[in-house]
């Protein structure tokens, strides 16, 4: 990679093909995270949703939060959300402290079905990132997305964290709740 300014019109910069190569694994990822999970019988946007809210501080996170890490509108995130009620997957909780915030909050029967398909999901993962990647590549691309996702989200974390009284008693934050 060079740090040198381009020249205008230069259409082989390398930041260019980087880009490019990015999108096309991510397009490529996405067909097949797809195709698993439909085989499995889920819907990966029902996939998505259950798992952030599962890897979240109390199974919960506030719905604009839900939207924003799912790149979705809030109009978006709520029709999602209606359809994962209606299947009982998950529940629309209203804060304690300000009634204007909703939580998406995964159920009993929601965590049980991402229990149901997390292994195939999983096993193909293992498949697409050691077929042709080094354990030392992972780690790599791991931290290179992480640092970049970074920097291209100007998130307010206090935005989603439950606000002190929405706090469940028994939550554990972890690290990374986003996927």
């Amino acid at each position: 990679m060079t740090d040198e300014e381009p020249a205008d019109g230069d259409i082989n910069h390398p930041l260019i093909t980087l880009t490019g190569l990015l999108i096309e694994a991510e397009s490529a990822l996405l067909a097949r995270i797809n195709t698993t999970l439909r085989s499995a019988g889920i819907a990966t946007d029902a996939f998505e949703v259950l798992l952030r809210l599962s890897r979240s501080p109390g199974g919960r996170l506030r719905m604009s939060a839900l939207s924003r890490q799912l790149t979705i509108t809030t109009g978006g995130a709520t029709r999602m959300m209606e359809r994962l009620e209606r299947d009982g997957l998950v529940r629309r909780v209203p804060g304690t402290d300000d009634r204007r915030v909703v939580f998406a909050e995964v159920t009993e029967t929601g965590r049980l079905e991402l229990q149901r398909v997390i292994g195939v999901h999983v096993r193909d993962l293992i498949d697409v990132f050691t077929v042709q990647l080094e354990p030392d590549e992972v780690a790599a691309l791991e931290r290179g997305l992480r640092a970049l996702r970074d920097s291209l989200t100007a998130d307010d974390p206090a935005e989603d964290q439950p606000a002190e009284g929405d706090q469940p008693e028994d939550d554990q934050a972890e690290d990374e709740p986003a996927q």
